[in-house]
């Protein structure tokens, strides 16, 4: 059950950091939560599980920095690459940022990667499962059950519906009844308002 909430309570804070930082930094406010159905931002959610993993038996301080800043960069890479080849989008290109490593993630994310685990592993991973474990155990397994399913049809919906939208912008729109309603409802505004900084 840990993990169901690891997931959903880092995805929904990634999101507020990321609208606030594009609001900060643009004057825009942009839905930055990477999903359709909810607020649980999936490359913070999969980094937290993977940081939980990873590195909740490593004691010394210098370990969990290292580990993480490899850990994070190899995550970042290897997301877009998954992304970009399996669903034919991109949502970040660090082309233009100096030390970056084929666009995909730069040497200074690393370092704050490494950084963030360090105070992850440290601080906030044990407050938060503090947290989750005061709920009695019948009502953590429901809101677990919850969280769950909500994630589930999130990723049921959202998935398909960036591969269609890369598939319409490649010219093609077939591919049956439940694609033609995905492309419907989920149509090239719906996609460009909800996914702003993605590249198909």
């Amino acid at each position: 059950m840990d993990v169901v909430f690891i997931y959903a309570i880092s995805g929904f804070v990634g999101t507020l950091h990321e609208t606030c930082w594009t609001l900060l930094s643009k004057g825009v406010f942009e839905d930055r939560s990477g999903s359709i159905l909810s607020p649980f931002n999936y490359v913070y959610g999969l980094g937290a599980l993977a940081i939980f993993f990873a590195l909740r038996g490593l004691r010394k301080g210098h370990q969990v920095f290292v580990v993480g800043a490899l850990l994070g960069g190899v995550l970042e890479y290897s997301m877009s690459v998954i992304q970009q080849y399996l669903l034919g989008s991109r949502s970040w290109d660090y082309s233009q940022l100096p030390l970056n490593i084929g666009g995909r993630t730069t040497v200074p994310f690393m370092l704050f990667w490494g950084l963030l685990c360090f105070v992850i592993v440290r601080w906030i991973l044990p407050l938060m499962l503090h947290v989750v474990h005061a709920i009695d155990d019948d009502h953590r397994r429901t809101i677990a059950v919850i969280l769950l399913v909500w994630i589930v049809v999130d990723y049921c919906v959202t998935l398909p519906a960036i591969f269609l939208y890369a598939q319409r912008a490649d010219g093609f729109s077939g591919g049956g009844w439940l694609a033609d309603v995905i492309n419907t409802v989920f149509n090239d505004a719906f996609m460009r308002r909800h996914f702003p900084n993605m590249r198909v």
